[in-house]
């Protein structure tokens, strides 16, 4: 079970973190002995009652708007006074309205963000460091970067396997209308015992009247697997289970640990560069990764940084990353360049993700083809046999 503790550290800092555990007592006893205090300890929200946030358009479209007034040299609380109302996102200036509210009341604006509870909390962090160290609108612009970036991912993804899956809806489709609408129509033919069928005719025939005779238990399968999905994809449990699942596939599994790395580093570099501390940055990406595997390692990580471990240490220890971010973490430190290092390792990750999700999605579409043309190939072949044959009979 998953609570989210708000707590006090020793240095005065208010700080909220997910711990695991089977009750509340026990949380609050694991923050006591760490030496914080606990101010505020509740079961966190799990993905059948998730809180409302922010569409990511709406926010990268807000940041652009406040980042052109800061640098202007319109004062933060003017600047969002006169963003207030503006763009069609409701949510978004409602959520305005009580930030501005809650800065006139004297709060920070990072407070205001967490009090309106509709902003992300890796946007959150960032914000908290460009206050610390002075430069917010230099941390808005690395933010507004970093999500240019995953935008791009993301749609690269999207559009190179929207092709791949509107061909398998298409197969998907030729076979239902060949199981439901072409079959029964032969199998009347075929069923007087005029014309011989061949053994492939008389096995496609029985799987037709399976098909059509078990619908209500393919319908109830369907559905079995529509719940599969979304457990796997919205429950702790489900994403573990996935996330399993893809790191045994050879190839895949590789390329998947490579993507999470590209953005555990480049999200670590952001929250660095603005002057966040490597623990609280840590705390920030466990807290905000969607993968449940990573934030189970990201853990152990914070605890053996917190006990005084070097964070290239931590991580190999952990075996949350690829070798290779490892070793550019480790000479960072040693450097002194951690940011900048981790950036340039994650651009390394993201072109060979790049590379190599292109060469795969340039063959699904080719592959997914020449499979559909032998499908329907046989199928027509196994349903037109037997006029073939009783044609040459006649003759």
């Amino acid at each position: 079970m998953r609570f989210t503790v708000k707590f006090t550290t020793k240095t005065g800092d208010v700080l909220v973190r997910d711990y695991e555990g089977t009750s509340s007592d026990e949380v609050r006893a694991r923050v006591l002995a760490e030496g914080d205090f606990p101010l505020e300890i509740g079961r966190a929200a799990s993905a059948f009652r998730r809180q409302k946030a922010l569409s990511a358009d709406s926010l990268i479209l807000f940041n652009q708007e406040l980042l052109a007034l800061l640098k202007a040299g319109i004062p933060l609380l003017q600047s969002l006074e006169l963003l207030v109302g503006h763009g069609k996102d409701p949510l978004l200036r409602s959520s305005l309205e009580r930030v501005v509210e809650l800065l006139r009341e004297g709060l920070a604006y990072s407070e205001a963000l967490e009090q309106a509870g509709t902003f992300p909390a890796i946007y959150r962090a960032n914000v908290v460091a460009g206050e610390r160290s002075g430069t917010l609108p230099e941390v808005i612009s690395r933010w507004l970067a970093f999500q240019a970036f995953a935008q791009k991912s993301r749609r690269r993804i999207v559009e190179a396997m929207g092709y791949p899956i509107f061909l398998v809806l298409v197969l998907f489709c030729a076979l239902g209308v060949i199981f439901n609408v072409v079959l029964p129509r032969f199998q009347e033919i075929y069923s007087d015992g005029a014309v011989e069928m061949p053994a492939a005719t008389k096995i496609l025939l029985g799987l037709g009247q399976f098909m059509r005779s078990t619908v209500w238990i393919q319908a109830g399968l369907l559905v079995a697997f529509v719940f599969v999905l979304r457990w796997m994809f919205t429950t702790e449990g489900g994403k573990r289970a996935l996330e399993r699942i893809l790191l045994g596939i050879p190839k895949l599994g590789t390329l998947y640990r490579m993507y999470h790395s590209s953005v555990f580093c480049r999200t670590l570099s952001v929250l660095l560069a603005g002057g966040m501390p490597a623990l609280q940055a840590l705390e920030v990406i466990q807290r905000t990764t969607p993968s449940e595997r990573m934030k189970l390692r990201l853990m152990m990580v914070i605890e053996h940084v917190r006990a005084g471990s070097a964070l290239h240490q931590a991580l190999e220890q952990s075996k949350l990353l690829d070798p290779l971010a490892i070793e550019m973490t480790r000479v960072g430190e040693q450097s002194s360049a951690l940011p900048e290092m981790l950036d340039h390792v994650a651009n390394f990750f993201d072109q060979e993700v790049e590379k190599a999700t292109t060469a795969v999605t340039s063959l699904i579409g080719p592959v997914l083809i020449l499979f559909m043309g032998v499908v329907v190939l046989g199928l027509l072949l196994a349903v037109y046999l037997p006029l073939f044959n009783a044609g040459q009979a006649v003759r």
